[in-house]
């Protein structure tokens, strides 16, 4: 969020917690926390808080492929918002919300589009009903959506990246990789 607010704004939705916060007679301590025991903490190494029950909200980070190289042409979706260009050609790995989403505002720019999904379907969870609506009035965006299909390796070449799939589909060249499989924690550490 920070990163697509101006400053001045940022500054300001702070100050505003800030002083919500001390209206309320709520301490706020700013520092790295650290479990030591079932109901303490330690902060920053400088100060150690008891506690009864705790509420950890460290937000979350999208899921890396390990197997994925260093390059600038491979994004996630806060990334995708913020590209200098449109590619040609854009493969979307992860047939959710956030990738789907993200697919449609690229193609409506003119970007051809593939999907990788692991599961079966895409929108997993969502109503089948309602995804076969959205993949009708969708269908002219996508050049192919690989279901049951996992991406084995990426390969950055410099007329673009080289994809392989698993299964039966064929390799192809992208401009631009978005990698939506998810979301974990962001605990680490």
């Amino acid at each position: 969020l920070h990163d697509a607010l101006p400053i001045s704004t940022v500054g300001k939705l702070t100050a505003g917690l800030a002083h919500m916060a001390a209206k309320r007679k709520v301490e706020v301590i700013t520092g790295v926390a650290v479990f030591t025991g079932a109901n303490t903490i330690s902060v920053s190494g400088e100060r150690e808080i008891a506690f009864r029950p705790a509420l950890i909200a460290a937000g979350f980070a999208p899921v890396l492929l390990p197997f994925l190289p260093e390059d600038e042409r491979i994004v996630d979706s806060t990334g995708a918002l913020s590209l200098p260009f449109v590619p040609k050609r854009m493969l979307v790995v992860g047939g959710g919300i956030i990738g789907l989403e993200m697919a449609t505002v690229y193609s409506g720019l003119g970007a051809r589009i593939d999907v990788v999904e692991m599961a079966d379907r895409i929108l997993p969870g969502v109503d089948t009903d309602l995804v076969s609506i959205w993949q009708k009035r969708n269908k002219h965006r996508f050049d192919r959506i690989l279901l049951s299909t996992r991406l084995e390796s990426v390969e950055g070449k410099p007329e673009g990246l080289e994809a392989r799939f698993s299964g039966e589909a064929e390799p192809a060249h992208y401009d631009l990789i978005l990698i939506a499989a998810g979301r974990v924690p962001g605990t680490k550490g």
